[in-house]
């Protein structure tokens, strides 16, 4: 039996104002095609399928008619949980209804305990889905006595309820998948995901998913298993950050073999999506290099591209004079040599972690630190004036809206 495991799609999402949607809509065709061409027999969706809880239309458009083509026409059924982007709620519309057709989506706490179960002639597989949902809202289904704080302590408490049902379907031989979006210990983070929770309580360790023979992981945004072969992230469907940036995006195929307990897990990369890449140089250089201006002329689409100049300052129209060179050019900044590595080890970012700094301190190093080598002391005293009344101007008008002025 073969399964496809994507996630963190993020439909409707833009990059530096650009819309993504056609994008999108280009890497689904492919992911359609080769689920086809590879003889799927399930397709699991591990959250993140919006980028936000409300949508904009040619988004919801876009996933119906993936949804559609491939549950009704290639006859594939779709597992699908929603992320921490997504609205349970509106994700998880007419669900029971859905069922039937061959869509199956895990959006309430109830959902935990009906598993979609797929049988051939070969295997049979079960799948557990868990909907992203707040500890505390984990904690009110459970009626736990003590608030529930941590992604950990919600885990525990949905493996801890369906631990018979497991043990249960897999003494009657079945594989056990379990779809989940979660932070777990060990993955590699990018940019662009949303923190779930402040501080380590987004964190759900590892060990807790060992015992299942493929997780389907959702969140982060690289593709990756975390320290376990059957434990894998697709990784998202665009590279939506900067470090995200020439990477390959793709999704996990997941072979269970008739000779129990083999299986097999392998990255499928794109071949047609348009990629991400990061250029870096001095700002004359790149608008007059050959190798930039060769692939402008090679009629093909090209990728997107984000450049980080050495120079100390931006030249005047710079993103107007290198995009002349580079057409899908998105943003144009200066490379910092600064690294946060370094400062970790530094007590003036141990004292700012420990909040002994005040906010005008945390201000004037972070001039200190982005200004260019070449700026003078007043430009610096200037600079820091104008941040310190932004910030005052931003906090009174955060205050003003929470008091509903």
């Amino acid at each position: 039996m073969k399964l496809a495991h994507s996630s963190d799609w993020h439909l409707g999402k833009t990059l530096f104002a650009r819309p993504l949607i056609d994008d999108q809509r280009a890497a689904l065709t492919e992911l359609k095609e080769r689920i086809k061409s590879e003889k799927v027999d399930v397709l699991l969706l591990a959250g993140d399928l919006f980028d936000r809880s409300v949508p904009p239309e040619d988004a919801v458009r876009l996933l119906d008619q993936f949804l559609t083509s491939v549950v009704t026409e290639l006859k594939i059924p779709v597992c699908m949980i929603p992320g921490n982007h997504d609205s349970s709620t509106r994700v998880g519309a007419g669900a029971s209804l859905l069922r039937n057709a061959g869509l199956h989506v895990f959006a309430t706490p109830e959902s935990i305990h009906t598993p979609a179960l797929f049988a051939n002639d070969f295997m049979k597989t079960a799948v557990f889905g868990i909907p992203y949902l707040e500890p505390g809202e984990w904690g009110a289904y459970f009626r736990t006595e003590t608030a529930v704080r941590s992604h950990e302590e919600a885990l525990r408490l949905i493996l801890g309820a369906i631990d018979s049902q497991i043990t249960e379907l897999r003494g009657q031989g079945w594989q056990i998948v379990l779809m989940l979006h979660a932070y777990v210990m060990g993955g590699s983070v990018s940019e662009s995901e949303r923190p779930l929770s402040v501080g380590g309580s987004e964190m759900v360790p590892s060990e807790l998913l060992k015992p299942f023979d493929y997780v389907a992981l959702g969140h982060l945004h690289r593709p990756q298993k975390v320290s376990f072969e059957q434990v894998r992230y697709s990784g998202s469907l665009f590279p939506y950050s900067q470090s995200e940036s020439d990477q390959e995006r793709g999704f996990v195929l997941v072979d269970f073999l008739t000779e129990y307990p083999t299986k097999r897990f392998r990255f499928e990369p794109f071949q047609t999506t348009r990629k991400l890449r990061t250029i870096e140089g001095a700002f004359d250089e790149l608008v007059k290099s050959e190798t930039l201006r060769g692939q402008k002329q090679t009629g093909q689409p090209q990728d997107y591209v984000i450049a980080l100049i050495t120079d100390d300052n931006l030249p005047f129209e710079a993103f107007r004079r290198l995009s002349a060179v580079v057409p899908n050019l998105l943003h144009i900044g200066r490379k910092s040599d600064w690294k946060a590595d370094a400062a970790e080890s530094s007590d003036l970012l141990h004292r700012k972690l420990q909040q002994e700094l005040s906010d005008q301190d945390i201000l004037r190093t972070f001039v200190e630190a982005a200004a260019p080598e070449t700026s003078t002391e007043e430009t610096r005293k200037q600079d820091l004036i104008w941040l310190q009344e932004m910030f005052e101007k931003f906090r009174a008008s955060n205050k003003d809206s929470e008091m509903g002025v």
